[in-house]
């Protein structure tokens, strides 16, 4: 990845107290962070912005993460969008169905920071390697 470039992270939660924490952990890595307190916000911004990778709760009213995965995978526009779940428990129907609907990974409440850095800087990577085929590293 070259230096000018600043991956935009969407941090998609309905509790503000869980984005606040991701956003503390990710901060000052030189990601470019948009927030989302809704599955509708989320797919409006997505669309509009096309966000490098989104950390997408599970767990919320009106559209959970799962439907909100499920209508991105359906759009041309945004369906190549890396998607992390994020949920307060690891159960195997969860995790299971997160990875059937495209998710690339899964991490559970409370977040480690350390594991949330290197899954983000990971699969930020990843996706830039897979726009950039050929380039390799910087």
């Amino acid at each position: 990845m070259t230096q000018e470039y600043r991956p935009l992270i969407l941090i998609v939660d309905d509790a503000p107290a869980s984005i606040k924490v991701i956003a503390n952990m990710l901060d000052g890595n030189g990601y470019r962070l948009a927030l989302a307190e809704s599955g509708a916000d989320a797919l409006k911004f997505s669309e509009e912005r096309l966000p490098d990778l989104i950390l997408l709760d599970i767990v919320m009213p009106d559209m959970d993460g799962f439907e909100v995965c499920r209508k991105l995978k359906e759009s041309d526009n945004t369906a190549s969008i890396p998607l992390i779940f994020l949920n307060g428990h690891a159960d195997n129907s969860s995790v299971t169905r997160s990875y059937d609907l495209g998710g690339v990974d899964y991490i559970t409440k409370p977040f480690n920071a350390a594991e949330l850095k290197a899954k983000v800087k990971t699969h930020i990577e990843l996706a830039w390697l897979k726009k950039n085929p050929g380039n390799g590293k910087s």
